[in-house]
């Protein structure tokens, strides 16, 4: 059965086609003018229009059709015309028209013509909801395996969608955090909402609140305008906060009171204004341990700790990488490239101490710099160094991998400015102070090998 939207200013016509609908099992809502259609579109939803074309004297049924492709967009529109010409349907379906019938239809043709419609409506459905299921697929694809680990870490985050409690994400670095979050919202009633991510550890502490909470105009200097924060622009969705533990604690307890009163106030204003966001926190820290130094309030670790979801390190789940390295490798090549099962099998071996974002970092580079396309173990070797005890590194391991003095020491110098890179989540600052050098010797460093965050 479909809601049907029927324009006819002859009333014996628009009695007749509304008896022969309803015969159908159609609801049928009559009308004599554009002007009634319009008011009924705007109160009203409907599947299918039908107008006549000549009203009044004049093609009011154009203005029937460009009405509803604004106001009922998804609906199919159907012409009637006693008129039919090829200049009149082409200007029909330029107006946006499904089809166009010639007067005097009969039941029949009426009949099928609408169910055509009603058939177009669910291809389109069908369509829409194929590309929504491939869309979400794509931001699901890092978290795929089969290891156990990340068959729980599946079932812990469609159970936390079910629900609106916040969630806390652990794990380290380049684990999936934020991916987890996304799967969260897009799986969840939010998903339609807007996901708004943000790293507090890349906001200096002075800006924080206004950046979180938003500000009045005149709050402070530069306060130009009003500013509603990132937690207001999350209404309706997820707010994911990456890396909570960065968070200053003098912001911390206003964020508690978000999560308790659902109501933020901007930096400088007397009100406050009512929120509809779901928080998912993330971090790489131990939290329980920061709330026993003070630094993170044990109140807040509580409201966040409602639902707790660990991301598994990728050495904890080894069988998934080969999996992961095939997605990878066909998300960024367009399936044009492929690894051979030798460089699989290589690839299992590795640590991976920056987890999915280092396998990811590398299958990018040997992506890059592959002249054929296919991603093989000598490739692999050529860019990968695996790490060594500093006991067995000597004069014979660097014959054995037939490199002089300045070559190994550059590979060892990128792998552990990588690792440093992966596990501060690509924060130099941070990155400097895990390899023990200064910011502006990581950058030097950074620049000197051609690596991302030299030039900035």
């Amino acid at each position: 059965m479909a809601d049907i939207l029927l324009v006819e200013d002859e009333a014996n016509a628009r009695q007749i086609l509304s008896l022969g609908l309803n015969m159908q099992g159609h609801q049928v809502s009559g009308c004599a003018s554009a002007e009634e259609a319009e008011q009924l579109m705007q109160a009203q939803n409907f599947d299918v229009v039908l107008t006549d074309l000549r009203m009044d004297g004049r093609d009011a049924g154009i203005d029937v059709i460009r009405a509803g492709k604004r106001l009922l967009p998804d609906a199919r529109i159907l012409l009637l015309t006693a008129y039919a010409s090829a200049d009149t349907a082409v200007a029909a379906m330029k107006e946006g028209a499904f089809d166009y019938l010639t007067k005097p239809v009969s039941a029949d043709e009426l009949a099928v013509a609408v169910e055509i419609a009603l058939a177009d409506i669910a291809s389109a459905d069908s369509a829409h909801e194929a590309e929504a299921e491939d869309e979400l697929a794509v931001k699901n694809e890092m978290l795929i395996g089969e290891s156990e680990p990340m068959k729980r870490v599946r079932s812990r985050l469609m159970r936390a969608a079910q629900s609106d409690f916040t969630v806390l994400i652990g794990g380290e670095s380049g684990t999936g955090k934020e991916l987890a979050a996304r799967t969260v919202h897009t799986s969840s009633s939010r998903a339609g909402g807007p996901f708004v991510p943000v790293h507090c550890g890349a906001i200096p502490e002075g800006l924080f609140e206004s950046e979180l909470f938003g500000h009045r105009k005149g709050a402070f200097t530069g306060a130009d305008l009003d500013r509603p924060g990132l937690i207001e622009s999350a209404n309706g969705g997820t707010l994911f906060l990456d890396e909570v533990g960065e968070m200053p604690l003098s912001v911390q307890v206003k964020l508690l009171r978000v999560l308790q009163e659902r109501r933020v106030r901007r930096v400088g204003d007397d009100r406050e204004h009512d929120v509809d966001v779901r928080i998912i926190a993330a971090t790489n820290r131990d939290l329980e341990a920061e709330v026993r130094k003070g630094t993170f309030r044990e109140d807040l670790f509580f409201r966040l700790n409602v639902v707790p979801v660990h991301m598994p390190p990728l050495r904890q789940r080894r069988e998934d990488i080969p999996v992961l390295a095939r997605a990878i490798v066909r998300q960024w090549s367009g399936g044009r490239s492929t690894l051979s099962e030798g460089c699989l099998k290589r690839l299992s071996e590795f640590p991976f101490t920056g987890n999915v974002r280092e396998l990811e970092n590398l299958l990018q580079r040997m992506l890059a710099l592959s002249e054929s396309g296919d991603l093989d173990v000598a490739l692999l070797n050529e860019l990968y160094l695996a790490p060594q005890p500093v006991s067995e590194i000597s004069l014979y391991h660097l014959q054995q991998q037939q490199q002089n003095l300045d070559e190994w020491m550059e590979l060892v110098e990128r792998q552990l400015i990588d690792e440093a890179l992966a596990r501060t989540g690509g924060n130099i600052t941070r990155a400097a102070e895990e390899l023990g050098i200064s910011f502006r010797s990581l950058r030097y460093r950074l620049k000197k090998l051609g690596l991302s965050g030299g030039d900035e």
